[in-house]
């Protein structure tokens, strides 16, 4: 930033860690609420373009005003003329299609606070500590309270206030470890205060525990982890995690260094660099604009002040050669000469050697050799030597490079090659591919913007103006630059079929990239002038095992693990042709969070593939092989995802979900059986992902497929998985004759177990059909049977969903002694999606018996574990619940968003028996809201469902349901009651939404009466 930049900036200031504080010069600047959580909102986003629709969800949620993009305008223009009267218009701008806050002319305190918390962690993973207890303290020093805590925000908003607030946690847990690290005195007393608003954060009960041990204080910090653990275990559940129980072993064990005891430790040395004398230098010219690598070259020429060798990898086609030589010219005040030497066509040692002698002009001399003469000539100079293309010979490279390092000590060098030279002081970089748009996320040219393969597109193809494309356009831009996997030479390539095909055309052809990126310019190398050929010359430099694995990796889908790898590569040493492959470029090595990721750019994969097809047998080995990995991770992942590892495992099989459909498909018309087992053992991941239809389709198939040599208790499996998925589609005829074939199946193999789950589900269908006589009757046999055999999840399971059918049946009593009993049990097993179930149940037991604040409770539990497992179904139910709650409290309008989110959900999910029972709920809140020809259109959808799935209304609703026809009844005459259910025939829900949005508009608009207490009680 320059210093004028800088004092625009200082001029005005938009603080949100506490009440929104807006400065001009100082001087604060005043203004109505719904201005302040406008400008809230784009603060926010600072810098950023936030739509018209990000706005209004913002400030209005899930349900705006009808008016209210007109709304939103009023308030921008009138925003504007607020700022503009303090001396500046700059502010906010305009930029289809919404606006955003110039961050050349605002301060914004959150970015110091990232900032200053991102140094901190930083340098307490360099082993700084008292340093990083400086930045966080810093940075939490610009908190003054809650974030926000003045303006009413929604939707997506909110979000952005509980991430600002968990940053600040993390903060003070920095803070804390740091200080601790670092020897200052330990301040348990602010660590309390902490625990006490976040009692469920291990975190901080650690650093408690440290702070009191250090402190002297033992006996105090074993207590303190006994007030953890029960914490845990009586809130959630759930037993310490491990950093909590190594804490309280440190502890026992006499231990008082925090650093052993929080499992710190400081970091390696720096190294640093110094610079030389400047002269001129003579280095290829650039004949085209080199496109987002600016940033790259300022981290390259850095590396190059530090170490003597940098090595740029990347795959091919990532643009090495352009960045060496731009970073090149960028320190050529640092050298008195560089030398660019290009070793395409080089192929041996000596040809390293005379290729950097023709470059610098040395000649040998008689009976010489020529790595002498090129370390004599350097010895005493600063000289930077670009050795560009080495890994066709990069041991040779490796050599000679490693002779003149260590005679030339003002000598460094910048090589690029596909893999690394493997020295000792090598700085390896990998250049990045080129910033890109994620194609589900672009809805117009606005959406393109900043993306730097865009840039690179446009400018190659001749497109002026981005923001003018349209939709259409915009979309196949970006699912071009995805299909080039970012790399700026296929990206190029792409663009030169612009001057014969439209974008949407390029993007369609992309499905065979190899046909469309060819005829690059002339002049550049072979390999740059198609992808085929670079791609080709990348498989040329691998030896026949590194190739085997490259084609068999082509089977794995995404991001794979090790052991993925390993289960496609029999007879092949994994870990290290891995590192191979990732040395060269052709693979990925990707931290995240639960370990290391491995993938294959997509151009690499295709080739692969290809090759991979050409090899019959070799292709279908590749494919069994991973099918067999497929189906054993799925079936260890479904006995997890009824444990205290639910949401691990099933974010692992999220990240395998394409992985699993292609083995499932494979295995389908290759091996019936194993698509049988595959597919039912995923009937879980489908049923807590929500995508019933999905997992029901995977297992129609299979199904379809199956051979009369399939074992019938692989048979009775699916056909239990189907019918499950089936019932939670209210496809109740369908999934009661599958339950009846997995009875069956099960029976003839003597298996007490799969025959009492099956008539458990067959009670489960029961229930929803409003039978509850046979759905309970069911549901004690299938509880006996689980007692029986001594399965303590099987047990909780069946108690759960046996009160379930209870609360609904009216029978409240039996209801609350089987959820307690099945939370007992369940709590035992870890199963936190039965336990939320377990207290969404009691919630309901607790509404219908007029214990409203119990109901509370028990939901407030519910509804966060389920939030936290990302479970749609469990939302939906305690959103419902919540807002039967809000009613009888007489809050109509919170009602009325819970409801309208829950049957959002549930019409999302499929769930056509819980939507009847939410637009029954919703009639009653637009009936208290005073508009009964809406409510009794309602009525009548909530009917029409009902009969086109045969379901009865729940007994536990049917005293509400009469009530809310009478109520609308005596609102409306009795012919447009009868006309309006008429027309309450099918379900709108965008239709519905707005109407509710309508409703609630008129309910908050300027002087409309709150709805009665009374009435609504």
């Amino acid at each position: 930033m320059t210093g004028n930049q800088g004092s625009r900036t200082d001029r005005w200031t938009i603080d949100v860690l506490g009440p929104l504080d807006v400065r001009s010069a100082g001087r604060a600047v005043a203004l109505p609420p719904r201005r302040r959580s406008l400008l809230a909102v784009l603060a926010l986003r600072a810098g950023g373009v936030v739509t018209a629709d990000q706005l209004t969800d913002g400030l209005w949620g899930e349900l705006p005003p009808p008016t209210a993009i007109r709304t939103l305008h009023a308030h921008i223009a009138k925003l504007n003329a607020v700022l503009a009267d303090c001396g500046d218009e700059r502010v906010i701008r305009r930029r289809d299609p919404g606006y955003v806050l110039n961050t050349d002319t605002v301060r914004i305190d959150r970015d110091r606070f990232e900032e200053l918390t991102r140094n901190g962690q930083r340098l307490s993973a360099d082993g700084r500590f008292a340093e990083a207890a400086r930045s966080f303290e810093s940075g939490l020093a610009l908190w003054r309270g809650d974030a926000l805590s003045d303006c009413r925000l929604y939707g997506w908003a909110v979000t952005e206030q509980v991430y600002l607030e968990e940053l600040r946690i993390q903060a003070y847990e920095g803070l804390f470890a740091a200080g601790l690290a670092a020897g200052l005195t330990p301040e348990p007393e602010r660590t309390e205060r902490l625990i006490a608003a976040n009692p469920l954060r291990e975190r901080l009960w650690e650093l408690l525990i440290v702070a009191l041990q250090v402190s002297g204080r033992s006996g105090d910090a074993l207590a303190a982890y006994r007030r953890a653990r029960r914490t845990l275990v009586d809130e959630l559940g759930m037993e310490p995690g491990e950093g909590l129980r190594q804490v309280e072993a440190g502890v026992l064990r006499g231990v008082t260094e925090p650093r052993a005891l929080l499992g710190l430790a400081p970091s390696p040395e720096t190294r640093t660099g110094a610079a030389g004398p400047a002269a001129p230098h003579t280095l290829p010219q650039e004949v085209s604009s080199l496109v987002g690598r600016t940033a790259d070259i300022a981290e390259t020429r850095a590396a190059l002040r530090r170490a003597r060798l940098v090595t740029l990898t990347g795959a091919g086609g990532s643009g090495k050669t352009r960045l060496a030589v731009a970073v090149a010219r960028a320190a050529a005040d640092d050298f008195t000469e560089a030398a660019f030497v290009d070793l395409a066509a080089t192929h041996d040692g000596d040809g390293v050697a005379d290729a950097i002698a023709a470059a610098m002009e040395v000649r040998p001399s008689a009976g010489s050799r020529m790595p002498d003469e090129l370390a004599g000539r350097i010895r005493h100079d600063r000289v930077l030597v670009v050795l560009d293309n080495c890994e066709q010979v990069a041991a040779e490279c490796a050599e000679l490079a490693g002779r003149l390092l260590s005679r030339c000590p003002g000598l460094r060098i910048l090589a690029t090659s596909q893999t690394t030279l493997r020295l000792p002081g090598e700085e390896v970089r990998v250049v990045p591919a080129l910033g890109l748009p994620d194609p589900a996320r672009v809805h117009t040219a606005a959406d393109l913007a900043g993306y730097d393969a865009v840039t690179l597109f446009a400018e190659r193809a001749g497109i002026r103006r981005i923001e003018v494309l349209s939709a259409a356009d915009a979309r196949a831009l970006a699912a071009i630059c995805a299909r080039c996997d970012g790399l700026p030479l296929a990206i190029e390539l792409a663009a030169a079929r612009a001057r014969l095909l439209t974008l949407p055309e390029i993007a369609h052809r992309m499905r065979e990239p190899y046909e469309v990126l060819v005829d690059g310019p002339r002049g550049t190398r072979p390999q740059h002038r198609a992808l085929r050929a670079t791609v080709e010359w990348s498989y040329g430099l691998l030896n026949e095992e590194e190739r085997g694995a490259l084609r068999r990796l082509s089977v794995l889908s995404g991001g794979f693990t090790l052991e993925a790898a390993a289960a496609v590569l029999p007879g092949i040493p994994v870990l290290g042709t891995m590192s191979r492959l990732v040395d060269k470029s052709l693979l990925k090595a990707v931290p995240t969070p639960s370990g290391m990721r491995y993938r294959l750019l997509e151009t690499i994969r295709g080739h692969a593939h290809e090759r991979l097809e050409a090899h019959p047998l070799e292709h279908t080995r590749a494919r069994r092989d991973h099918a067999a990995y497929c189906l054993s991770r799925a079936e260890a992942a479904e006995r997890g995802l009824q444990g205290p590892d639910l949401g691990a495992l099933k974010a692992e099989i999220a990240e395998h979900h394409e992985d699993m459909r292609a083995a499932t498909a494979w295995l389908t018309a290759h091996d019936p059986e194993s698509a049988l087992r595959l597919a039912a053992s995923l009937w879980r991941y489908h049923y807590l992902r929500g995508r019933y239809g999905e997992g029901r389709a995977w297992l129609g198939s299979a199904l379809a497929a199956a051979t009369p040599a399939v074992p019938r208790r692989v048979l009775a499996k699916a056909y239990w998985a189907a019918a499950r998925l089936a019932a939670l589609e209210c496809d109740y005829q369908e999934a009661a004759g599958l339950a009846e074939s997995a009875i069956e199946a099960y029976g003839g193999e003597r298996d007490a177990e799969g025959v009492a789950r099956s008539e458990e589900l067959l009670g489960s269908i029961f229930r929803e059909l409003g039978d509850y006589g046979r759905a309970i009757e069911l549901g004690r046999r299938s509880l006996a049977a689980a007692e029986r055999g001594g399965d303590p999840w099987a047990t909780g399971h069946a108690s759960q969903l046996l009160g379930f059918a209870s609360w609904l049946s009216g029978d409240f009593d039996s209801a609350a002694r089987l959820s307690g009993a099945a939370i007992r049990v369940l709590t035992r097993v870890g199963d936190r999606e039965r336990l939320a179930w377990c207290r969404l149940d009691l919630g309901a037991v607790a509404l219908y018996t007029g214990d409203l604040g119990a109901a509370a409770h028990h939901l407030g539990q519910a509804l966060p574990a389920f939030s936290e497992l990302c479970f749609k179904e469990g939302i939906a139910w305690a959103e419902n619940l919540f807002a039967l709650v809000d009613l009888k409290l007489g809050r109509v309008d919170h009602a009325l968003r819970r409801l309208a989110l829950s049957l959002s959900l549930h019409h999302e999910l499929g769930d056509r028996w819980r939507q009847a029972s939410v637009v029954d709920a919703l009639a009653r809140a637009v009936a208290l809201s005073g508009d009964g020809a809406f409510a009794a259109e309602l009525l009548g959808a909530a009917e029409h469902i009902r009969k086109e799935i045969g379901t009865p209304v729940p007994f536990c609703e049917r005293a509400a349901h009469e009530k809310t026809h009478a109520l609308v009844r005596a609102m409306v005459t009795p012919s447009a009651y009868e006309n309006a259910r008429l027309h309450g025939t099918g379900l709108d829900v965008g239709r519905l939404r707005r109407q509710i949005a309508r409703l609630l508009g008129r309910a908050t608009a300027p002087g409309a009466a709150e709805p009665s207490l009374a009435v609504a009680r």
